[in-house]
């Protein structure tokens, strides 16, 4: 996966930068021609891997290894897929019942995404690369 990012540190001679990456939204945050959302774009700072020489403030690209991809679909289906098993699998259970089993089941997979996010933040498996200047 690939992004658009600037370049904010340049630390050590270790090959690596710090980047500042903007990330987007499905509306692109035209808000001048929308003004109905209000949102803020979120950005994400990062250490990122570097062969290309760069310089404060270059816009680069940036490529993510494919782990993001499986570390966002645990995040988002896993808290889904939890609840919906907890409320569908006690099917001899009256419906009251079937709810808490299926919130317990949310809030396991919510826990399960925080303890998935710390370890991604503690051990760094996500790596970026800067891939070319703009």
């Amino acid at each position: 996966m690939t992004q658009i990012a600037t370049v904010t540190a340049l630390p050590g001679g270790d090959g690596k930068v710090e980047l500042t990456i903007s990330r987007q939204t499905a509306c692109g945050h035209s808000c001048d021609g929308c003004g109905h959302c209000g949102g803020r774009a979120v950005s994400l700072v990062v250490r990122a891997c570097t062969d290309v020489p760069v310089a404060l403030g270059d816009q680069v690209e940036v490529y993510s290894d494919s782990r993001v991809l499986g570390v966002a679909a645990l995040v988002y289906l896993g808290p889904v897929v939890l609840f919906l098993l907890g409320y569908l699998l006690p099917a001899g259970v009256s419906e009251p019942w079937r709810y808490l089993c299926g919130g317990l089941g949310f809030l396991l997979g919510l826990a399960g995404a925080v303890v998935c996010d710390r370890l991604v933040r503690q051990r760094r498996t996500v790596s970026y690369r800067v891939t070319r200047k703009l």
